[in-house]
């Protein structure tokens, strides 16, 4: 494990312990009868936990050891589904209450070990991955959130052109193994670029090396944009990627806010804040009775922009006033 993920899973854990949701210690000391929440794919719960703890708080939880955790392990760079199949294993060994999976391959892994114990889940697509058959009722032990990530791509465009008017091509850099959500990526970005009179090319995601000889060989007097996907590898990558970024002198859209917290130019995505309101409103409620069954899928509503000078400063671009009027932070 590298330093970035060790630094990152221990703060997931220090959460728990530690009160991150508003309650004191001790949570973990209450009697067995205490409900257990099992946690899988913490990679991407480390940036929900305090909101998935706020759901919990505002609908019929709000003492301290009302809930307690069970964190099945990290699984940041390096991660597979059978990894996850493991975890999951280990969580419904230890006959916790519910499961909240942070991704749709951690729901799928997740069912291949029970179809008893609800399951709270994140996921882009629940119909197409076959997590379930409706979603209005999903009839099964899993049900959750639906992060619109995959569909946003175009609209990432619209705004990284709107801050560049000049660029001709636009280079999606997105993640293959994720296949379903790669697709609609790959559909959508290539569908608008071309609607702009764009060129279009891809950059696979292979493994945090792959991604530099890709940038290296794209030519200098492209007038490139880059756009990043919204899944795991660019939300445990999000530092060195706004940092490659900006060292080949390319304007980069992220998916994800943290990107552009650790110095990227520009994030349009899902806000992870809702993500986890929703999944602990949805863990309340089976925790008090309800079946997974009988919960539709939520839609995320909410999407946020999030503006950084200072890579704009670098790369020499002035930003346009309507489209800081529209950003929800303005980075400084």
């Amino acid at each position: 494990m590298d330093r970035r993920n060790f630094i990152a899973g221990s703060t997931f854990t220090a959460l728990l312990a530690s009160g991150a949701f508003g309650w004191p210690r001790g949570v973990r000391a209450r009697q067995s009868k205490v409900p257990v929440v099992g946690l899988l794919d913490s990679a991407w719960g480390r940036g929900h936990l305090a909101e998935v703890g706020r759901g919990l708080r505002e609908n019929g939880f709000p003492e301290a050891g009302d809930v307690r955790f069970e964190h099945s392990g990290w699984s940041g760079r390096g991660f597979s589904e059978q990894h996850l199949a493991g975890y999951a294993a280990k969580l419904v060994e230890r006959q916790v209450a519910l499961i909240l999976a942070f991704s749709g391959q951690a729901a799928l892994a997740a069912q291949t070990v029970t179809r008893t114990t609800p399951i709270v889940c994140l996921a882009d697509n629940y119909l197409a991955m076959n997590l379930m058959e409706r979603q209005s009722q999903p009839g099964s032990n899993l049900t959750g959130i639906a992060i619109p990530d995959a569909e946003l791509t175009a609209k990432r465009i619209e705004i990284v052109r709107q801050l560049v008017p000049t660029i001709e091509l636009v280079v999606l850099v997105t993640d293959p193994t994720n296949i379903l959500v790669h697709e609609v990526e790959v559909r959508e970005a290539q569908a608008k670029a071309g609607a702009f009179g764009l060129r279009f090319s891809t950059i696979e995601w292979a493994g945090e090396g792959s991604i530099e000889p890709g940038l290296a060989a794209l030519p200098r007097d492209a007038k490139a944009a880059l756009i990043f996907g919204g899944g795991l590898p660019f939300l445990t990558n999000d530092a060195i990627l706004a940092y490659l970024a900006i060292q080949y002198g390319f304007p980069a859209m992220h998916g994800l806010r943290a990107a552009a917290e650790e110095g990227g130019l520009v994030s349009f995505g899902a806000r992870l804040d809702e993500a986890g309101y929703l999944m602990g409103v949805y863990a309340a409620r089976i925790l008090k009775g309800d079946k997974p069954a009988n919960l539709p899928i939520r839609p995320m509503t909410r999407t946020e922009l999030v503006i950084n000078r200072w890579p704009a400063k670098a790369l020499g671009l002035e930003i346009p006033p309507s489209l800081l009027a529209r950003a929800d932070e303005v980075i400084d």
